[in-house]
């Protein structure tokens, strides 16, 4: 009986996700490494099942690897385009890259006899066009079942090179399994495709590999030259890193459209070879998500207030791994959802067209599909709570793309009482590319941390406010800004006609002073003997000139000092999961333990024009002096903080580099 694990929905991720390595990139990778010759060391490895089968098959093959699983290094020892072993079993699994790039690297043996077999699901998925291309280069096959379909025994005399014929219309691994053995062949060879391909942007990325690896390979339309003789000597040893997948990425690119909030993808810039990484525009197309780049990381949040047609329709051919994140969550959306280009996903681990039609009909109002598309209509979010009383099971049909994207939609809390409503058939399947899959997405919950306290710190015109509330708002943390602190007590002790210069009077006066705390969404708003002061009241004129004296009394900042503290306990039993409080000494002295500190700063001319478009003519470098000579709590940077200069940053750059460090704490 298979297994299944519960989602436990819930709002606003607050992720900072490292993918796993390519399995397309680690696969192809440990097949340049092993006919490239030398020795080679792979780097951010994916271990997972399909790439353990690829690593046995080579092993079988008798190429010498040294995994490290801890390290998520391997190292291949090999003589240049030669096959080790001239007799091999081999089980290709149900890993598709090793099935098509294992036959066409085998064929390179002279007088060499393979048996190649499988799952029982590998059995049904095309091969035929390498096949065929074999047979005309003097390999023969001997089927163990269905014709042109594995299992099968292979008996082979090299490839000799030249013309060389391939139908790779069902699959481009292929065609990229074809190129790569080419490079050993007896002569130049020059593939030709009898027809299209799909998935082109991966055989883009075999042809770039293939010339990171020292080898050559000119395209000219459906023409493919590989001249093994052009820097066939690659250097040796070397030293290859492996990308992070984009496909995995893809998950959590979706998580925030579903949840709200935030998610980082880290080191996604470096996502260069792989054709998936597109799948961020396309949801930035529809509109469905903004991105912020921070350095080699992504940010991803979700689109507010976006105005969305009846109908998206978006082609997938080329990015076709990943229509399944789309249409998963497709239930959640607020309009009819067509994708197309998808007919080859019919004949990969599963039909995954017919699959995913079939579970979205236990969630939408109409599913149809074509043997190229998928048309989806949702219900509305009350008429799916109304259709699913209780959990619903998604079968997965031990596919790792259907768990992992069905996974994502029931992250949803579509009742907003946590409780699950979807259930993940096999959830173990995910091993194919991902192994901690599910432990990975339940760190992307906001109340799977303790408390977080985030202290920003800086002087006048820096951005602390903008970018604190924006940050906040998208983390669904509390916000408190201390400036309204000081500027609130400057009120009332103007009000009771106090001079800042006047230390008793002050202090007599804060006798007065009853301090509470008013929640206005996710802002804490200070009270003063019971009354929100108005914003206008101590945003002005009168304020501005005297709020930087009275906050350097150290009577005033003792005053504050523990009803700033409470602001944790205060955050927290309001149902917070974290707290950003901006002032000038948060990081310094009320929180100097806090889980994060940030300093921000800009030059002097650039905070005079942030302070003379706010309408304020105070004079920066006088609230400077004030703020950095005061004794008690003098503006600096806390020692271990991190500085952001604002200066020539966009306030949505600040953001991300402030999310940035919030995330990766």
């Amino acid at each position: 009986m298979n297994s299944e694990i519960s989602v436990k929905p819930f709002v606003k991720c607050r992720a900072s996700i490292t993918p796993p390595g390519s399995k397309s990139i680690t696969n192809r990778a440990m097949m340049l490494s092993a006919l490239a010759g030398g020795r080679t060391l792979l780097k951010d490895v994916l271990f997972s099942r399909d790439t353990n089968i690829m690593a046995d098959c080579l092993q079988k093959l008798g190429y010498m690897l040294k995994l490290d699983r801890n390290e998520n290094t391997i190292e291949i020892d090999s003589a240049y385009g030669s096959i080790p072993n001239s007799e091999a079993e081999i089980n290709v699994g149900n890993a598709g890259t090793a099935a098509r790039f294992v036959t066409a690297l085998v064929a390179l043996r002279k007088k060499g006899k393979f048996k190649l077999t499988s799952d029982k699901a590998m059995h049904a998925r095309p091969i035929k066009g390498l096949i065929d291309a074999l047979k005309s280069q003097g390999a023969t096959f001997e089927f163990l079942g269905e014709e042109n379909h594995l299992p099968f025994v292979i008996r082979t005399n090299g490839l000799n090179g030249g013309d060389i014929l391939i139908d790779a219309g069902e699959s481009s691994q292929m065609l990229s399994g074809l190129l790569m053995a080419s490079v050993g062949a007896e002569s130049p060879m020059n593939v030709k495709l009898s027809s299209g391909t799909v998935s082109k942007p991966f055989v883009n990325m075999t042809i770039e590999m293939m010339k990171q690896f020292g080898f050559s390979c000119e395209v000219d339309g459906t023409n493919y030259k590989v001249d093994l003789r052009a820097k066939r000597r690659a250097d040796s040893p070397r030293i290859y890193s492996i990308e992070p997948d984009a496909t995995a990425a893809s998950y959590f690119v979706a998580l925030p459209i579903v949840v709200g909030g935030v998610s980082e993808i880290v080191n996604f810039g470096s996502c260069k070879l792989q054709g998936d990484s597109a799948f961020v525009e396309v949801l930035e197309s529809i509109g469905l998500i903004k991105t912020q780049h921070c350095g080699n990381n992504l940010l991803v949040y979700a689109s507010e207030n976006t105005v969305f047609p009846e109908t998206v329709e978006v082609d997938f051919n080329d990015i076709s791994d990943t229509f399944l994140t789309l249409a998963s969550i497709s239930m959640l959306l607020p309009f009819k959802l067509k994708i197309k280009g998808i007919a080859h996903t019919r004949a990969q681990e599963t039909d995954r067209v017919g699959a995913v039609a079939c579970q979205l009909r236990k969630f939408c109002a109409s599913v149809e599909e074509t043997e190229d598309s998928i048309s989806i209509i949702p219900y509305t979010r009350e008429e799916l709570v109304k259709k699913l009383p209780s959990e619903t099971l998604v079968n997965t049909y031990d596919d790792h793309r259907i768990a992992m994207s069905f996974a994502i939609a029931g992250c949803a809390d579509i009742r907003g009482d946590g409780k699950p409503w979807i259930k993940i058939e096999n959830p173990e399947c995910v091993s194919k590319t991902w192994v901690d899959f599910f432990e990975v997405l339940y760190t992307a919950r906001k109340d799977s941390k303790k408390f977080r306290v985030i202290a920003v710190d800086g002087g006048a015109a820096v951005g602390k406010s903008s970018v604190s509330r924006e940050c906040s708002r998208v983390l669904d943390y509390m916000h408190v800004d201390t400036g309204a602190h000081y500027r609130t007590i400057a009120y009332g002790l103007l009000e009771q006609g106090v001079d800042a210069s006047d230390k008793n009077a002050i202090i007599q006066a804060l006798k007065n002073l009853k301090i509470g705390t008013a929640l206005e969404g996710n802002s804490a708003k200070i009270t003063l003997n019971g009354n929100l002061v108005p914003d206008s009241e101590i945003r002005n004129e009168r304020i501005n000139l005297k709020v930087a004296e009275f906050a350097a009394v150290a009577e005033v900042r003792d005053f504050l000092k523990n009803y700033q503290r409470s602001m944790a306990d205060f955050g927290k039993e309001n149902h917070f999961n974290g707290m950003i409080m901006e002032g000038r000494d948060i990081g310094s002295v009320i929180f100097p333990d806090a889980d994060v500190r940030i300093f921000l700063d800009a030059d002097e001319e650039t905070r005079a024009k942030r302070r003379a478009k706010e309408g304020i003519s105070d004079s920066i470098k006088k609230r400077d002096e004030l703020d950095k000579n005061r004794k008690t709590a003098p503006l600096k940077q806390p020692e271990g903080a991190d500085l952001i200069d604002t200066s020539h940053l966009t306030k949505e750059q600040v953001v991300q580099k402030t999310l940035s460090l919030i995330l990766e704490s």
